[in-house]
């Protein structure tokens, strides 16, 4: 870094500047400065030594110096002056970016190294008061309400979280497979895609009558996705039987039994039909 760079940088391009350095070096005589910024003198930021023809240290203040970024060498200079110009950013916020990047990593790193386990049985029991405000006859504004409530708390408990390093896999939950067909792989995708998780489905044999999900995602999270989706869909098949068995015998049971599965789906996907 050229000396004159280091005096802009430090001391700032305004008058004085100079004498700020001086001020700081009193063993360099204003002459001797003079000649090392006509001759085009170099200094090493992170060491403080003027180069090449002379070998001299001059006294570096920390914090100004660390705000301006001379504590990188040239070839690192240069390098994160490419990356913010590709960016279409400046010089600081590139270097602002990589930091918080890396204090997210380490942060994760520690998340990831934690031996705390998954406070299960607090999160089923969360979950559980709050589906316990609904029933079978719940309108659509009710389970929003319960869901947002239910989300608000074990976000504020820190039994959630959106920025990890410890991705785990929940416990299979069970689903009958029409039920997963009319509305379960529904909710599984939508509880999944609320807390920061993926539902993966798993398949089985046809002649088995059941369909599993697994949820992928924050070891916390996926939890409270097990759990979540499971109430879910114990209500839902609630609702179902609730409203076939108001209907009657308008029909035949196979056309009772669809009814009854699509007013399910049309609820769970936010329309009470």
């Amino acid at each position: 870094m050229l000396l004159t760079d280091y005096i802009d940088s430090v001391y700032g391009t305004t008058r004085g500047n100079r004498a700020r350095f001086l001020k700081d070096n009193p063993d360099i005589l204003p002459q001797e400065l003079s000649r090392w910024l006509k001759a085009g003198l170099k200094i090493r930021p992170e060491t403080g030594e003027i180069y090449k023809p002379v070998s001299r240290r001059v006294r570096i203040p920390s914090a100004v110096a660390a705000g301006a970024g001379v504590f990188l060498s040239d070839d690192l200079r240069e390098r994160v002056a490419s990356l913010a110009t590709a960016q279409n950013v400046t010089t600081d916020a590139m270097l602002n970016a990589l930091v918080e990047r890396e204090e997210l990593c380490r942060k994760l790193s520690l998340q990831a190294g934690s031996d705390a386990a998954v406070p299960e049985q607090q999160i089923a029991g969360i979950v559980s008061r709050y589906f316990s405000a609904l029933s079978e006859r719940s309108e659509t504004v009710a389970w929003h309400r319960v869901l947002e409530g239910l989300v608000r708390e074990l976000t504020e408990s820190g039994l959630l979280s959106f920025h990890t390093g410890n991705v785990a896999e929940s416990r299979r939950l069970n689903i009958p497979r029409t039920a997963y067909y009319w509305y379960g792989g529904f909710v599984a995708k939508r509880v999944a895609m609320m807390l920061g998780c993926y539902d993966i489905y798993l398949w089985n044999e046809m002649r088995r009558p059941d369909s599993d999900v697994v949820f992928v995602g924050d070891a916390r999270n996926v939890v409270a996705c097990y759990f979540i989706c499971q109430q879910m869909c114990r209500l839902l098949k609630a609702v179902r039987l609730n409203w076939r068995k108001q209907q009657g015998t308008w029909g035949s049971r196979a056309a009772l039994d669809e009814a009854a599965h699509r007013y399910t789906q049309r609820l769970a996907g936010g329309d009470n039909g």
